[in-house]
């Protein structure tokens, strides 16, 4: 059964403004500081990323999940007047620094959000649950949120808006190597709270290697009683994988023919990862 992308209070994009974006953006991807990008975003997925700051255009950015920094260098570029925190556990993997960018190991919920513009906006793409994420947001009073890695049920590595929509939880499959580096890091940690006084055992390494969400129909009830938006971007060409077989996108932007102005590979003119837009209420 094709299941349809779930869409709240979001008119239909103006595809001639997307074109043009689109090419807009294409001549600025060009001139990306990381050509090989494994394990990042790959243009299918920037753009996306790309048409929400640039409608948006916040003040502030908070990027949760730098890897390499090639978002980090997307969103200065379009938005060189804002503000810009990055957020990693860990920044030894960047290839892009910025001066006017200040980067962080504190994770997200743990930040000081105190005094920030009303029009601000956090990018997550750090494999957290996106339940979670959206629920600090709601906290914090940060309205404006995307998130790269939407999976559809049966796809990805955490707990996303679609499983939850779809009520289907999350189980997490780990590789065996992976199930012996948690369990040595578990033993590490209850050893270190046995002999050391003042150490504080964190539940957030755990659920960072453990990710499982239990199956339920609450959480995006909560969801969609909190946001005033949502939608998922749509890709740039029709996809080919098996996931459409499952997981009906929004129409695509371009038909096939016009992969011939684009000097990039088909990796990256396909990569779609149902980077979303959701915009939470205000609080009363």
């Amino acid at each position: 059964m094709t299941v349809h992308p779930f869409r709240k209070n979001f008119s239909n994009l103006n595809k001639k403004e997307l074109k043009k974006y689109l090419f807009d953006f294409y001549r600025l991807y060009k001139n990306r500081p990381i050509k090989d990008n494994k394990g990042g975003m790959f243009f299918g997925n920037m753009f996306g990323l790309y048409y929400f700051l640039r409608k948006i255009k916040p003040k502030f950015v908070i990027e949760s999940g730098v890897f390499k920094g090639q978002t980090s260098w997307l969103i200065e570029k379009v938005l060189p007047n804002s503000k810009i925190l990055s957020i990693d556990p860990d920044l030894s993997n960047r290839e892009y620094i910025s001066k006017k960018i200040e980067y962080s190991n504190i994770d997200f919920k743990n930040q000081n959000f105190k005094n920030i513009p009303k029009n601000s906006l956090v990018f997550f793409d750090d494999h957290q649950n996106q339940i979670e994420r959206l629920m600090q947001c709601k906290w914090f009073g940060i309205n404006n949120v995307i998130f790269d890695d939407n999976y559809p049920v049966g796809k990805g590595d955490l707990y996303t808006l679609k499983h939850a929509y779809r009520h289907k939880g999350f189980n997490h499959h780990l590789t065996f190597k992976s199930m012996i580096k948690s369990l040595l890091i578990f033993i590490s940690m209850i050893l270190k709270k046995k002999i050391l006084k003042n150490y504080y055992f964190s539940n957030d390494i755990l659920k960072s290697r453990l990710r499982d969400q239990k199956p339920n129909k609450f959480d995006f009830h909560y969801v969609n009683k909190n946001i005033d938006k949502y939608f998922e971007f749509p890709p740039i060409f029709k996809l080919k994988s098996k996931v459409k077989k499952l997981e009906k996108t929004e129409s695509p932007i371009l038909s096939e023919n016009y992969k011939k102005y684009f000097d990039l590979p088909n990796t990256e003119l396909d990569s779609h990862s149902s980077v979303t837009f959701v915009k939470i209420k205000k609080s009363k």
